[in-house]
């Protein structure tokens, strides 16, 4: 007697596919958000802007968490933004984790103060923008923030662009190697295929490198060039939620070429094992 179609047992994956398909959230696998934000951006149209807008569209993909900046902490008010993101994090506890987003344009103390002031109140990581702050990542400026993230043995992220003097790739060798402690999230993995070679490479040279997938153009292949060149162990799932759409790049996953244990590492556990999340 043959077995019936509904009678064999799934893969993960397909039953992945079988979920995004149908519109449901995903069950088949843990998924964590490693690259979120909060609240309006300048020159963007953002209408699902806030902390609850940001839960319901996880809840709409099936993502478990997010851990998130805040777009004002990033542009014009940093204490602002890590306010807003902290008020987020009491608000839906377990579900939105908070990275301390740096201003390195304020005083070494002053930084610091901010670092202690938001891990206090219950923070992860830390986010750099240095495209927005125009000054390089491996500068002086951002030394506080290194220095923090090697005491506390935590994760940066990272927003990166191949060719921005501020955040390319190449910058992020030399702190990668001065501070072995700090778990280095290159942010969009410096954007395409040149940046994502790049990516790779560097992953390769340097053990606490990481690659995040969030961009807002994810062209054909990438992400498994992602997942070979680095190993899947360090490629981490990520949306730019609210600014982007969850569902696409949650539906780029489900439709790829992984296998059931690259998603399972690539969704959510090398995210869990990063941040420590409970």
């Amino acid at each position: 007697m043959g077995v019936s179609q509904k009678s064999k047992v799934e893969s993960p994956k397909s039953e992945m596919r079988e979920q995004v398909l149908d519109g449901r959230p995903v069950e088949a696998f843990e998924i964590i958000d490693c690259h979120g934000h909060l609240g309006y951006w300048h020159n963007f149209s953002i209408p699902a802007r806030t902390a609850a807008d940001m839960v319901r569209l996880m809840d709409t993909c099936g993502i478990r968490a997010i851990v998130s900046s805040a777009h004002a902490a990033i542009g014009p008010d940093y204490k602002l933004g890590n306010d807003q993101v902290i008020q987020a994090m009491r608000e839906f506890p377990r579900r939105i984790h908070g990275y301390c987003t740096v201003n390195p344009h304020i005083s070494a103390q002053e930084m610091r103060d901010e670092l202690n002031r938001c891990f206090d109140a219950g923070m992860i990581a830390i986010k750099f923008h240095p495209s927005v702050h125009r000054l390089p990542a491996d500068g002086d400026k951002y030394v506080p923030a290194w220095e923090f993230a090697s005491e506390h043995g935590c994760c940066i992220l990272s927003h990166t662009w191949t060719g921005d003097a501020h955040c390319g790739i190449s910058l992020f060798e030399k702190p990668a190697n001065d501070y072995p402690n700090v778990k280095i999230i290159l942010g969009h993995s410096g954007f395409g295929y040149e940046g994502a070679k790049q990516s790779c490479e560097l992953a390769g040279k340097c053990p606490n490198v990481y690659l995040d997938v969030t961009a807002s153009t994810f062209y054909l292949g990438l992400l498994e060039r992602m997942v070979a060149g680095a190993g899947a162990d360090r490629v981490l799932f990520g949306t730019d939620l609210p600014f982007m759409d969850c569902r696409a790049q949650v539906g780029r996953f489900a439709f790829s070429k992984l296998d059931d244990e690259q998603l399972r590492l690539t969704l959510g556990a090398n995210a869990h094992r990063l941040f420590g999340l409970l």
